[in-house]
């Protein structure tokens, strides 16, 4: 199968299109046949070697990159019962993959944990934007945060690429939303239903905004969003670790984000795309090493909106 692959840690660069042999499913696994993929930051940390164990234990060179797929199952594992051999399917891959086993190529093994059927009215590029970015937010809004109806929230970070997701959840939730971006994309953040946004080169969140019940961080500025909370708040990161003192703040709660996304997450995550209620932002590139390259430098650019869709097959 055809991959785009790296042979060292280093820069975007470093891709190239290399023919490895197809990952045969275990019993508990299915093998799909990729038609698009979704690139991520941890994608960039792990072709820069920033990643470590779990991530790395089965990882050798050449190394296919990548998590987040849709496409055609192709084979199932003997103790598979709940997919079959042509079901269109989306999700995301085990953190743990072997080397030929990542989302940068024509097929990919994987268990059915976070693996959900593709509904009609969601195309293979959609779905694959939906799984880390998508189930990221939606963990934080449902799971974590436990967000109720009438609440008030911050997403610091609307704009990027778990950020829109967030934004839009929480007013799925019927959420009151406050968001932090730079001025450009105010109008975007508007038009998916943002009650406030913040310019933070301009205004820092903590002198107007007070009292709310939940902070989601995607940008690392735990003190801002502190300062944001009420007495007996929640604050949700998955940008940078909580001190003690920031995890001790009078009644307040301060954690790092461990999603925990499933089939049934990324099944309602889908329904609220085909409703309306989460509207995609996609750049959608061809499976090149060239569109790889170009991803993986607009995502360190850190100027990204939404998510990079690599479309590797109809």
């Amino acid at each position: 199968m055809k991959t785009i692959a790296i042979n060292q840690y280093g820069s975007a660069e470093a891709f190239t299109m290399i023919n490895m042999p197809k990952p045969e499913p275990q019993a508990d696994e299915v093998q799909v046949a990729i038609h698009a993929f979704s690139l991520n930051p941890m994608d960039i940390a792990g072709r820069m070697g920033a990643l470590s164990s779990p991530f790395t234990d089965l990882w050798s060179f050449p190394l296919v990159l990548g998590w987040d797929f849709s496409g055609v199952i192709t084979k199932v594992g003997s103790d598979i019962t709940s997919f079959k051999t042509g079901d269109a399917v989306f999700g995301s891959a085990a953190p743990a993959h072997a080397a030929n086993n990542g989302t940068y190529g024509e097929f990919i093994t994987v268990n059915t944990k976070e693996l959900a059927h593709l509904p009609s009215g969601l195309s293979f590029d959609q779905a694959a934007a939906l799984p880390i970015a998508g189930l990221t937010a939606y963990y934080g809004m449902k799971h974590n945060l436990n967000l109720q109806p009438g609440q008030k929230i911050l997403i610091q970070g609307g704009a990027g690429g778990v950020g829109l997701f967030a934004v839009q959840i929480a007013k799925a939730f019927d959420a009151y939303v406050a968001t932090t971006a730079s001025a450009n994309h105010r109008n975007l953040l508007v038009g998916l239903g943002a009650d406030e946004v913040i310019d933070y080169h301009e205004t820092n969140p903590a002198a107007v905004l007070h009292d709310y019940d939940a902070v989601f961080d995607t940008v690392g500025d735990i003190d801002t969003g502190l300062k944001v909370l009420k007495a007996d708040g929640q604050l949700a990161t998955i940008a940078a670790q909580p001190t003690d003192a920031q995890q001790h703040d009078q009644q307040k709660k301060a954690a790092f984000q461990f999603t925990q996304g499933s089939s049934e997450d990324l099944a309602d995550l889908a329904k609220l795309t085909i409703n309306g209620q989460v509207k995609l932002t996609i750049a959608t590139l061809p499976f090149a090493v060239a569109s790889v390259i170009k991803g993986h430098q607009a995502i360190e650019s850190r100027h990204t909106t939404g998510k990079i869709v690599i479309h590797v097959t109809d």
